[in-house]
């Protein structure tokens, strides 16, 4: 809640620095062993090569990603598959997370990024609503974009883009 306040009064500075896209999934990742586990999810890591590093503020990005995994681990069911993935492209790199779950009714899908929107769609998934606020809100400050894809019984793909044109990036951070 700190956070999203923090932003939204225009006060949240990012600390911009190399971000290492391998180690910054490798990082979020950690924090949802213990769910995978648990569940018997598979997480599928999917890092193009070429990748490499990139510059951001590095904790907001593992926040990001940690957030979006969370999600799709809770919302995926037992014995199934999570995949993130980083590639490069000419002006952005971009990060997915892919998950089996519910998938997401048109309805909600325009909402999902709302403060304090949590729809469960019958998983397991409990929150107060504020990880796709954050993921949005973090993602934009660094002037890149958040996609979602979702095919109801199908799953979900979230898509964050961080823009690699570093006068974009302080503009949006400033």
């Amino acid at each position: 809640i700190l956070d999203l306040a923090t932003i939204d009064a225009g006060a949240m500075k990012l600390e911009l620095g190399p971000v290492d896209a391998a180690k910054a999934i490798e990082a979020a990742a950690e924090g949802v062993q213990d769910r995978l586990a648990t569940d018997r999810i598979r997480l599928t890591v999917d890092v193009d090569l070429s990748v490499g590093t990139f510059v951001g503020d590095e904790r907001r990005v593992v926040q990001v990603l940690y957030n979006l995994l969370a999600n799709a681990v809770g919302f995926s069911p037992p014995d199934s598959r999570v995949v993130v993935s980083a590639r490069r492209t000419d002006h952005s790199v971009v990060f997915a997370v892919t998950d089996s779950g519910p998938g997401i009714p048109p309805e909600v899908k325009d909402k999902v990024f709302e403060w304090f929107e949590s729809h469960s769609q019958g998983s397991r998934h409990r929150g107060a609503g504020l990880g796709l606020s954050l993921v949005r809100s973090f993602v934009e400050l660094h002037g890149g974009k958040v996609r979602m894809e979702s095919v109801v019984g199908k799953g979900t793909t979230v898509t964050c883009d961080f823009p690699t044109d570093h006068v974009a990036q302080r503009n949006a951070a400033e």
